[in-house]
């Protein structure tokens, strides 16, 4: 424990060395980007290495670089991507499979009988269908009776956990829902996993009855706010009047646990006796409260979920907005799609600058112009749409729309050149995030092993990792 709690410290320390003097990049927003000439943030070797490439190379840019081929790019490309490469989770060895979990930990994996996917679009099918028996598999070598699903949302997960493996599950959600919606839903799940069950003849007759019996859905959802000193005792209570039953231990499990959730949930686990092991999967960067931010001032002011650990805490360490934002553009898609930006980000850059010199008030404003629908056929068009949206009245014919555009076509490059390389950077935005909230589970005595664990594809699910962590025995 201690080896690996020196050796997390020390990736993580590594990594933010690398990554501060790169801030600036990674936190550019692009619509300012031709307005403030953001292009100059980067040096003038790695501009003309990267203006060198031509769109396909471009566009390659990402997957060449999960593939660690930097044998086209100029010196001082190469050498940035060699050196992002080497702060990426795998380059610090701090990410663990599942078989090596099961392994350390003595646990005996379980399998689902069904996954099926009535209820789910393919993205969720692929993720429930994994952490149903990652969470299964902890809750039976633990002896943990009650399932707490932070942030369960409709409750696919905790059915599943349910329905396959027999497991009590509390779902907490900040949302409200309409019980009697949710008793038709859960019925309708009951009945569909039954009819599956019959149809793949999983079990014999006899035994057929009574498994069925054994797997009735036993989900009771709450709406309740949730902060790190919620009382996971009061709610292991209520769960154990609902269900009739008396529930000792429990496991904590999030699915996308939305911006301070995931934090929330690691640090209740932390705090609570009585929670025997998380499996938490985080998302939404963007949502997190950050504790030295600049827009976070006054004690007490917010929440900050970001950082946790005690070694970031000390250096009083700032992500930024616009990194954590960023850090969610999901990497591996765009290495298998292999496309530059969409138009309309070129144009909502252009478009700042006719804003900038054509409104006098400009110095402080901000303009959330937000997606149009149906995606503009040219440029005139958007303008116009935009403008119209921010009841602007400024008075700009065709030739005018057109001469701003010819004035950036040429600069256009520069903006996918850049997108990319702010892509390849801001991956490590996502792992200081990971690998803080991995430092600060290695900072407690009471627990016994935490993990860092790639649970989904990178493609489907570009948020796949996994922070799975068990109590020592009390």
């Amino acid at each position: 424990m201690a080896e690996k709690k020196l050796k997390i410290s020390t990736a993580l320390g590594k990594l933010v060395d690398f990554l501060v003097p790169h801030l600036p990049v990674v936190n550019t927003h692009l619509v300012h980007f031709y307005s403030e000439n953001k292009w100059n943030r980067l040096d003038e070797g790695l501009q003309s290495d990267l203006l060198a490439l031509d769109e396909t190379q471009l566009a390659d840019l990402p997957q060449e670089f999960l593939e660690s081929n930097f044998k086209n790019y100029g010196q001082h490309l190469t050498h940035l991507l060699k050196d992002i490469n080497q702060h990426s989770l795998d380059a610090l060895g701090v990410v663990d499979d599942l078989e090596t979990v099961w392994s350390q930990s003595e646990i005996k994996p379980l399998e689902s009988q069904i996954n099926f996917d009535k209820f789910m679009k393919a993205k969720k099918t692929h993720e429930v269908g994994v952490l149903c028996d990652v969470v299964a598999s902890l809750a039976d070598n633990s002896n943990s009776e009650l399932i707490v699903d932070l942030g369960c949302g409709k409750g696919a997960l905790a059915s599943m956990l349910s329905l396959n493996h027999g497991l009590y599950v509390s779902g907490v959600d900040a949302a409200g829902f309409n019980s009697h919606t949710e008793d038709k839903r859960q019925q309708k799940l009951q009945l569909t996993f039954n009819a599956i069950v019959r149809k793949n003849k999983c079990q014999g007759d006899d035994e057929k009855v009574e498994e069925e019996k054994a797997n009735s859905l036993k989900f009771h959802r709450t709406t309740q706010y949730l902060s790190k000193d919620f009382d996971v005792r009061n709610l292991m209570g209520d769960s154990g009047s609902f269900f009739h039953q008396s529930f000792e231990r429990c496991g904590i499990v999030g699915l996308h646990t939305c911006g301070n959730l995931a934090s929330t949930s690691i640090q209740l686990f932390a705090n609570s006796p009585e929670c025997r092991f998380l499996c938490n999967v985080g998302c939404c960067y963007h949502m997190l409260d950050e504790a030295f931010e600049v827009d976070c001032v006054g004690e007490g002011s917010c929440h900050p979920g970001f950082p946790l650990s005690q070694q970031l805490q000390c250096k009083r360490f700032v992500l930024g907005r616009n990194a954590r934002m960023v850090s969610q553009q999901p990497l591996e898609r765009y290495a298998q799609t292999k496309q530059l930006h969409p138009d309309v980000l070129f144009y909502r850059a252009v478009l700042q600058v006719i804003l900038k010199e054509k409104i006098e008030s400009y110095s402080g404003l901000e303009f959330q112009v937000g997606r149009k629908r149906k995606p503009a056929a040219n440029f005139r068009e958007y303008a116009r749409w935009a403008l119209n949206k921010l009841e602007l009245d400024l008075q700009l014919d065709d030739s005018e729309l057109d001469g701003y555009l010819q004035r950036f076509e040429c600069e256009r490059k520069k903006l996918q050149a850049f997108f990319q390389l702010r892509l390849l950077l801001a991956h490590l935005a996502e792992t200081t995030i990971l690998l803080d909230r991995l430092a600060f589970l290695m900072e407690h005595e009471n627990i016994g092993s935490s993990y860092l664990v790639k649970l989904f594809s990178g493609v489907t699910s570009p948020r796949c990792y996994a922070l799975i962590a068990i109590k020592r025995p009390s």
